[in-house]
């Protein structure tokens, strides 16, 4: 039963996340982008050229020890001809989404551990999607943006976010259940609503609305997974880190073992810490 279910209804959420500043019209690009089989990959690079501060983290991430390129990537041309569009894309949506929020949501909220964790749940994402043969570019963007209506509850509700964090700290109960007990709806659904305003496609939007309960849903079931191997691997940061439950059927579903997944583990946080450092830093 909640506390304060009145604080907050989905019709207020919705209109809340109205009001947020429009997403750089780069970034808004890059998202609708997934959806177009016709993808004018040149205008997109000069446009990615002409933002010298994103520009930088991109060339930044593209030379990264990840791609093994280290000084050979010294444009976006140069970056999409050795590494694909689609690979690209992922990488400077993911240097640009860091900078669209205000970094002070509300007191409490540690935007850089957000965005850790976020990125390290991408980077579990890929590794998974290449073992289970899908997108692993898509599946790093929908890792990246997995938790991004924590971020808009923080920005939309301050005051009752802060309340909500202090609930999760003094009862020490998982962040899902001090937003279902102060706020009456939870991040996964505040995501969702983003994913809707934005006009996310579902590859992206399942894995945010469904990451903590997947119900067979093949994006999400990715989602989930990744999420409960980035804590296990205590890639966020967390100071208590705590490993969420795995939903029962998910290893199944996506055709995984989970005792096979082990040899990725040193991948996995190599290529994290070498993306951090390359987008984070």
């Amino acid at each position: 039963m909640t506390e304060h279910a009145d604080l907050l209804t989905p019709a207020m959420l919705r209109e809340r996340i109205a009001g947020l500043p429009a997403l750089p019209p780069l970034v808004g690009d890059l998202l609708a982008s997934f959806q177009q089989d016709n993808l004018d990959a040149g205008t997109l690079a000069r446009r990615i050229a002409a933002d010298q501060g994103l520009l930088a983290r991109t060339l930044r991430v593209a030379n990264s020890p990840f791609y093994g390129l280290a000084g050979q990537v010294l444009s976006v041309d140069d970056a999409i001809l050795v590494l694909g569009f689609r690979t690209v894309r992922s990488l400077v949506l993911s240097a640009a989404m860091v900078n669209v929020f205000d970094q002070s949501a509300c007191k409490g909220f540690a935007a850089e551990r957000f965005w850790r964790h976020s990125l390290a749940v991408a980077v579990c994402a890929r590794a998974l999607a290449r073992v289970t043969r899908g997108n692993a570019e898509s599946a790093f963007t929908a890792g990246l943006l997995h938790d991004i209506g924590r971020y808009v509850l923080a920005l939309c509700v301050p005051r009752h976010y802060e309340a909500v964090l202090r609930h999760h700290q003094a009862q020490g109960c998982p962040l899902l259940s001090a937003e279902r007990a102060v706020l009456g709806l939870d991040h996964a659904q505040a995501g969702a609503e983003l994913a809707a305003a934005w006009g996310l496609p579902a590859t992206l939007t399942s894995g945010i609305r469904g990451h903590h309960a997947p119900a067979g849903d093949a994006g999400a079931d990715l989602i989930h997974l990744a999420d409960v191997l980035a804590h296990a691997l205590e890639l966020g940061g967390d100071r208590v880190p705590t490993v969420p439950p795995i939903d029962q059927g998910v290893c199944a579903r996506l055709g995984v073992d989970a005792a096979a997944l082990h040899p990725l583990f040193p991948q996995i946080e190599r290529d994290f810490e070498e993306t951090r450092n390359a987008l984070l830093s």
